[in-house]
């Protein structure tokens, strides 16, 4: 009979927790459904918190926010504006507790939620970082670099953003690369009593054009020619004109034809910061009495390689009052084989002769002669 009231007993306990499981999960149930309709799916529904929720005097905290069914949201409380539908943001330094709510638009309705940020303590009484920069030269030509110079006060550390970056001394300097294009230059201390930036700006403009022309030399006699030497700088082509036309390179020299008046050659070389222009004039000068000097000599007929002579188109006549810098010169014609030049004045005079092809070659020039008056 034992045994059997204490089955009996293990059976009625059984069903009795089986029945009362059962309301219990009943009742869950209805609680559950209850919660679905008040949470339907297109409810708007927002979570928002602030990390930390208690901090000193004058630190930042961080608010973090996430909604569901809401098409809008507007701060209000500690923060004010509309704002994204999820995020975060830093707010600080808080000087005192402060509750930050926030209100959000949907379909289907509104919701709100709050958080508190619980502040502690007084502020920090450590002074607050300063922080100078500057660039030297703060205007460059395109390719030219700048030097940045900077200095701060009660900073520990240092940040670079904008044109350079990374972590910088608390004071300093350092060139910058060379620049093409305007460029910012960002600075941050950091330090005890919160953080300063400054900014240095580098405008950058394109370098302009320079351009020489000289004419060696500058006085001939009538019928004689001269040579045009030129160079530019931060130029891209160079265009001629007046006593020459058309198109020439940035740098280079040219032989001009035979001269019989004064003449100007023009040049205006241009790139991107503008153009610059000069000019060259050649005189001629005037025959006066004096010596003359009457050259003679044998036409070539071959070349130095053995192979005939091409066709000649002329010959130039070199002679000045030193060896080593013939500095005037005469044309003579294909067929001649003397010249005779007027109007030298006394003391000796060197003379020497090259012979011009047609195909645009020339030789080297004879053997050097003297003539002393």
């Amino acid at each position: 009979m034992g045994s059997i009231r204490h089955g009996h007993h293990s059976r009625f306990g059984f069903a009795f927790k089986s029945i009362l499981g059962l309301a219990a999960l009943s009742s869950l149930a209805a609680v559950g459904s209850g919660s679905a309709r008040a949470a339907s799916p297109f409810a708007p529904s927002i979570e928002f918190t602030s990390t930390p929720l208690t901090l000193r005097s004058g630190q930042t905290a961080v608010l973090f926010w996430k909604t569901f069914n809401v098409t809008g949201c507007t701060a209000s409380g500690g923060w004010s504006g509309s704002v994204s539908t999820g995020g975060t943001r830093s707010i600080g330094p808080l000087t005192r507790t402060t509750q930050f709510a926030l209100t959000c638009r949907g379909p289907m309705g509104s919701a709100s939620h709050s958080t508190t940020v619980t502040v502690t303590g007084t502020p920090s009484s450590a002074p607050a970082p300063t922080v100078t920069i500057s660039a030297s030269p703060s205007s460059v030509t395109s390719g030219r670099t700048s030097t940045l110079t900077w200095s701060s006060t009660n900073a520990t550390a240092c940040s670079a953003a904008g044109a350079w970056s990374g972590t910088k001394a608390v004071s300093g300097s350092q060139g910058t690369a060379a620049l093409s294009a305007n460029a910012s230059y960002q600075l941050t201390c950091t330090g005890a009593g919160g953080s300063a930036t400054r900014t240095a700006n580098v405008s950058v403009t394109n370098a302009i054009p320079t351009v020489n022309l000289a004419a060696s030399p500058s006085t001939v006699q009538t019928g004689a020619n001269t040579t045009l030497t030129w160079s530019s700088t931060n130029a891209t082509s160079c265009t001629a004109s007046g006593g020459w036309v058309g198109s020439r390179a940035t740098s280079g020299s040219s032989t001009t034809g035979a001269l019989n008046t004064a003449t100007t050659y023009a040049l205006a070389c241009t790139g991107a910061g503008g153009t610059a222009n000069t000019t060259a004039t050649v005189t001629i000068g005037a025959v006066v009495n004096g010596s003359t000097a009457t050259l003679s000599w044998e036409a070539p007929t071959t070349n130095t390689d053995g192979t005939p002579v091409t066709p000649l188109s002329g010959y130039t006549i070199y002679y000045g009052t030193s060896p080593s810098a013939l500095s005037h010169s005469i044309p003579a014609g294909a067929t001649a084989t003397s010249y005779e030049i007027t109007g030298l004045a006394p003391g000796t005079w060197y003379f020497a002769v090259a012979a011009n092809a047609k195909v645009g070659t020339k030789s080297a020039m004879s053997n050097i002669g003297s003539d002393t008056d």
